[in-house]
């Protein structure tokens, strides 16, 4: 028997606000300490997580598990600025947690209105309820979310499943909202609405569709996909790779394939 991780998708009116959440269930579970530890990819996301049951530490940068074992636990509700490196947590115990995925600039209008991290405990229930919980959030979310859409400064977007179309539509609409229409001033708006570059978001934007293109194309030679991709041969693409995730390509699809602690790329269906 395996731990549970589930991916839930927004509702279609909820599209231009999260990405997503995963939920993470060991409960009952007999896993190794090295099983517990928990791999995410680099993301342009403000992450919000809430710990329903169990305990889960963040393992410092480039620190392991014996990390681990003295790190501090994170609060019971923790919210995660986007990451430009990969992270890796920890669960001494069982745990049942819920992370939600929010876009940076979404962050930026809910903020204003209410407080996100409130409300997510409702979606993190018993098992056989929780993508019922997850809509009934979503449902509780929506009107809050069409108010703050209100005080955006940027033009309106509906959303999409894809960080890569929400990051092009994103430099889409910044482009044409505000004052001065200079690449200077472009950035200024895209570093206000996201604490991020437009390069770096044009970084993620590249990096999921060599997501995609990994997973069609498996038949296809690496040096194609790259290219595809958008990168200018086979180790452009590699170093893209250990940026977002921290290891090769031949070795992340290893781990992805063999290790629990890689759940998180499981869940996504990240292959590269």
């Amino acid at each position: 028997m395996r731990p549970q991780s589930l991916l839930l998708t927004p509702s279609r009116d909820l599209s231009g606000c999260l990405f997503a959440a995963i939920v993470r269930d060991t409960r009952g579970i007999e896993l190794s300490d090295s099983d517990r530890l928990n791999y995410f990819p680099a993301s342009p996301l403000v992450t919000v997580t809430y710990v329903a049951e169990g305990e889960i530490r963040l393992v410092p940068p480039g620190g392991g598990l014996e990390d681990a074992y003295t790190a501090p636990p994170l609060p019971r509700v923790s919210v995660t600025m986007p990451q430009s490196s990969p992270t890796v947590s920890w669960c001494p115990g069982p745990v049942l947690a819920i992370s939600a995925g929010v876009y940076p600039d979404a962050w930026k209008r809910l903020s204003r209105k209410f407080d996100l991290p409130y409300g997510l405990e409702t979606a993190c229930v018993a098992e056989g309820e929780m993508r019922a919980s997850w809509r009934r959030f979503c449902d509780a979310l929506g009107p809050r979310w069409r108010r703050a859409r209100g005080l955006a400064l940027l033009p309106e977007w509906s959303g999409v499943a894809r960080l890569s179309d929400w990051s092009r539509a994103f430099i889409a609409r910044t482009a044409i909202a505000g004052r001065g229409r200079s690449l200077r001033a472009l950035e200024q708006r895209v570093k206000r609405w996201t604490g991020q570059s437009r390069q770096s978001l044009a970084f993620y934007a590249a990096f999921e569709n060599l997501h995609r293109l990994s997973v069609e194309s498996r038949n296809r030679s690496l040096v194609d996909i790259a290219l595809e991709a958008g990168y200018s041969d086979q180790s452009h693409m590699g170093r893209a790779v250990r940026r977002a995730t921290g290891f090769s390509p031949a070795r992340i699809n290893r781990l992805i394939d063999t290790e629990e602690a890689f759940w998180c790329y499981r869940v996504l269906g990240e292959r590269f």
